[in-house]
This record gives C-alpha cells, sequence and structure tokens, in this order.
C-alpha cells in the first residue's frame, strides 16, 4: 500500500519531499511486477489516480503506424479502446507539441473535447496531462489525469510527480512491447523453424549409391536463404531401370516460395507416374521403385503438364525454372526437357565438361500454352550429370560480385573428389569463401548423378571416361 498522504495544504513539494520519491518508488514497484501491456496500463491507471488524488486517468499510447492515441484501458469509462487523431484534444495536442499541459478549467480550454462527458454525463473540471517520451525523445504515448478531488485544480507539485511516474510508465510500457515483440519473433521463428522441417521432409534425403547391383551414385544439396525458400529437388525410379528426376527455383523466396515448391513437386510427382503402374516395392537403399510404365514417359510432356497445371487459376503470377530427366540405368541414354533452368553440365572427368545447351522452354507458371524441347543422348561410362540453382553461379560477395557460370565451369573442371558427396561439399565451400560471410542472397541446391555402365560393374571395372 502507498504511504498515507500528507494534507494538501502542507506544501507537499516544500515540506514533503521524501513524499514523493515514496510514491515514486511504490509505483514503479507496482508497474516492474507486471509484463503484459493490459496489465501494467491497468496498474499505471490505478496507481497513478490514487497518489495524484484525481478521479481518473488515463495512458493514451501513440500508435505511429496510424498516427493515433489510443486507450485500452480507462478508469470508470467502458470502453475497451478509444483511438482519436494526434492532434485531437488537450491529450492529442500534448502528443502533437510534446509539451505538458494544466488546465484548471476545462471547458473554458479550446482544445479540450466535451463529446465523452456529453455520453457519459461525466463533468471534466481540470485536466493534467504530460507526454512520455523514451530515452531518444519518441513519444510513446500521453499520461493524463482528470479532476483533482482534494483541490480545484493541479498545481506545480502535482506536475512535477506526474512528471515522474510517467517515466516509469514509459520505460514499463517499452518493456512490455520488447517483451511482447520478443514472444512473437520466438513463436514466429518457432512456426518457421517447423515449416522448415515440413518441407525438407518433402525431400528424399536418402540417396542410392553405388553396390553390386547399383550402376549409379547420387547425392543433392540444398541451402534455403531464408528458413524455408523455393529450391527443391526430386528423384524417384519409374521402374526397376528408369530414374526420373528434377530440380527447381520458385520465382519467389519464404513462406510463398515453399508453399509454391510444394505444388510444383506434387505435380511433378503424379504426372510422371500417371502412366505407371501401382507400386510395387522398393529398390536400392530404399529408393522408391515402380513397375514396368505402360508407355515411355516424356520428360516435355511431364514439363508441359505441370506448365498447364500452374498457369491455371495462378492469380500470383508465380512460376518455376525446372530441369527433368530420366536416365535408363541399363544403356545410359539420358532424355530431358528444360523449362527456363539453368543447363546442367555433364562431367567426363579428366578436366572435360560439357553444358547441355538445349533451347529451354519459358519457366513453367508463365505461359499456358508454350512448347518444350526433349532432348536425348548417351552417357559414357563415369558421367557425371550436375544440376544446380542460380544461387550457385549468383552468389555475391561483400563488394556486389557473383560467383559466375566461368568460375562454376572453372571448378567443375578441376574438382577432384572420390565421392559427389565430397564434390558437392567442395562447390558449397567454394562458393562460401567467395562470397566471403555475405549473407545468402538466394537459395542454393545441387543435384549429382553418377552414371557407370552396368557391365563394368558386374566386372568391377568403374573407370572415369576420358
Amino acid at each position: 500500500m502507498l504511504r498515507e498522504k500528507v494534507p494538501a495544504l502542507c506544501g507537499r513539494h516544500n515540506y514533503c519531499q521524501s513524499y514523493y520519491l515514496d510514491t515514486v518508488v511504490e509505483v514503479s514497484k507496482a508497474v516492474g511486477k507486471e509484463i503484459q501491456l493490459e496489465d501494467i496500463l491497468r496498474v499505471i491507471i490505478e496507481q497513478t489516480a490514487e497518489v495524484m488524488e484525481a478521479e481518473r486517468c488515463t495512458v493514451f499510447i501513440y500508435d505511429e503506424s496510424t498516427n493515433e492515441l489510443w486507450s485500452y484501458v480507462a478508469i470508470g469509462i467502458e470502453v475497451n479502446e478509444i483511438r482519436f487523431p494526434l492532434n485531437a484534444g488537450i491529450a492529442g495536442h500534448v502528443a502533437s507539441t510534446l509539451k505538458m499541459a494544466n488546465v484548471p478549467k476545462a471547458y473554458d480550454d479550446p482544445r479540450f473535447n466535451c463529446e465523452f462527458d456529453i455520453k457519459t454525463g461525466y463533468q471534466t473540471r481540470s485536466v493534467l496531462c504530460f507526454p512520455m517520451l523514451n530515452h531518444e525523445e519518441r513519444l510513446v504515448g500521453v499520461l493524463q489525469v482528470i479532476n483533482k478531488k482534494s483541490a480545484v485544480a493541479f498545481d506545480r507539485d502535482d506536475e512535477i510527480l506526474l512528471e515522474a511516474l510517467s517515466g516509469h510508465a514509459t520505460a514499463a510500457i517499452e518493456r512490455a512491447f520488447l517483451t511482447k515483440a520478443y514472444v512473437e519473433h520466438k513463436k514466429n521463428q518457432d512456426i518457421m523453424n517447423m515449416a522448415r522441417e515440413i518441407q525438407m521432409s518433402m525431400l528424399p534425403r536418402k540417396f542410392p549409391t553405388l553396390s553390386d547391383d547399383s550402376n549409379i551414385d547420387l547425392y543433392a544439396f540444398i541451402s534455403p536463404a531464408k528458413e524455408v525458400g523455393g529450391d527443391f529437388y526430386d528423384f524417384f525410379f519409374i521402374d526397376d531401370h528408369l530414374l526420373c528426376f528434377a530440380i527447381g527455383d520458385v520465382s519467389d523466396k519464404g513462406v510463398p516460395a515453399a508453399l509454391f515448391m510444394a505444388v510444383v513437386k506434387t505435380l511433378f510427382r503424379t504426372h510422371a507416374k500417371k502412366d505407371t503402374s501401382p507400386l510395387t516395392g522398393t529398390g536400392w537403399t530404399g529408393v522408391e521403385r515402380r513397375a514396368p510404365a505402360k508407355k515411355d514417359i516424356s520428360p516435355r510432356q511431364v514439363l508441359d503438364n505441370i506448365n498447364k497445371e500452374l498457369c491455371r487459376d495462378n492469380e500470383m503470377m508465380m512460376f518455376v525454372t525446372m530441369f527433368i530427366g530420366i536416365l535408363d540405368t541399363l544403356s545410359g541414354q539420358f532424355t530431358y526437357s528444360n523449362g527456363g533452368h539453368n543447363p546442367p553440365y555433364i562431367m567426363f572427368g579428366n578436366g572435360r565438361i560439357k553444358r547441355l545447351e538445349a533451347s529451354p522452354g519459358p519457366a513453367p507458371g508463365l505461359i499456358g500454352e508454350a512448347n518444350y524441347e526433349e532432348v536425348t543422348l548417351m552417357l559414357n561410362n563415369g558421367s557425371t550429370i550436375f544440376l544446380y540453382t542460380d544461387g550457385v553461379d549468383e552468389a555475391k560477395n561483400n563488394e556486389g560480385k557473383m560467383f559466375s557460370l566461368t568460375r562454376l565451369e572453372e571448378l567443375l573442371c578441376n574438382i577432384s573428389c572420390s565421392s559427389l558427396e565430397e564434390m558437392t561439399a567442395k562447390v558449397v565451400s567454394t562458393v562460401t569463401d567467395f562470397t566471403a560471410g555475405a549473407s545468402q542472397s538466394d537459395d542454393i541446391t545441387l543435384l549429382s548423378i553418377k552414371y557407370y555402365d552396368i557391365d563394368n560393374v558386374k566386372n568391377n571395372n568403374r573407370p572415369i571416361s576420358s
């Protein structure tokens, strides 16, 4: 409880200065116990009205986004929230000028708005209003008391006391805002982390490796620029020897891109498998396999079907660059189609690479009627298909320079690694070293597939082709 006040006539400021210190400390303690903004405002109002001997007290918070003052809690007024422009009423004038106002006769002051008195039947006599400023002298709100109980109007002693109380109230309100912002940030961070886990779980994480009955090696890597992103990769076996794979890059970033990516990935699997018979089991290392297809699957046709689906009701005008390939692991026949994506490379070993230059069609989602080219070639024993997104070649350092295709091609020509995982790590570390601490501006995704002739695998003879 606050200590008992001395009579007003004794001259509180001149003779009882300890009273000011005690009351401010008591109010500060009471406010300091609360964390929620609603509770803080309630305590400020109750304690300030008591120590100021005022009939009413109101805390008006400044909303910078709307340039308004609002009150969430007010003693004696059954209104949850009151909002008004910054220049309205006495409180608005104080907020605009950042100067205290002591009005002994409210109805004689042109700034006074009697609207609330008329609605409630209340009679406002005197008003003392003080701006609440933070340490940067920025407006946080206005602290207002109405109708001095023990006197006709508020005096100089009251002004000094309200100024002190407003400082503690300002600190408490800012602490509440910071606490709320932290909680919201933590909550959003937890949600984003969960979204990332969900998105990553949609991508295959178990890769086929070279073994006695497997003549391919595959490895993938993805690093979103934000918690979630729009890059993706996917692969699965259409039948016992046809490996279907894709890499894509959605036009946006963050949550919208992640949602669009999920749609694209679902469409890819749906259209690539629609002409196959039901699932018959799993193959090497648990990678999904299906029974032989009823008819040949065309990467061009799959890309065309995805494009038509994405263009339907695409009000957000989002799109995705996408490369789709099918590798016949028995013969080494490689068929692919490109929808606006970075052309992959074939790595032959011994410093030789080849860029898969084909006329790419438009990115799916842009044009409803699009023509996609389909190309077929034969892979040599030991060849590696290297796919990537533009987060690699367009990665920027602190000077704004991009990693570039030239550096990527030079790296692929000179790289020498014992596994695709090691090769992928080398590419990622080289890009990271180039950016030298600059923030990652785009998602980075890599997908590599190495093919060995099946006869060489059976004979345990796996030379890299020259």
